[in-house]
């Protein structure tokens, strides 16, 4: 996804995937700096609400709706 992707999934409260496995929402966009670009990864809250995982934005899709979780 996208960094605009991301942020709308963030303030719509979508689920999203990441390898495989469908998160309920994204609960905040990170920004690095390396020597010459910005890597954008998202913190994903998983099914049950009791933990994160830190995506890098590239590999993680827009789920198909909150059935899925």
């Amino acid at each position: 996804m996208t960094g605009a992707e991301l942020k709308a999934a963030l303030m719509g409260e979508y689920p999203v995937r990441y390898a495989g496995i469908t998160y309920q929402k994204v609960t905040a966009l990170i920004y690095r700096k390396d020597s010459t670009r910005i890597q954008i990864s998202a913190e994903l809250l998983d099914r049950t609400g009791r933990a994160v995982v830190i995506a890098p934005a590239g590999k993680i899709e827009r789920g198909t709706s909150n059935a899925e979780i």
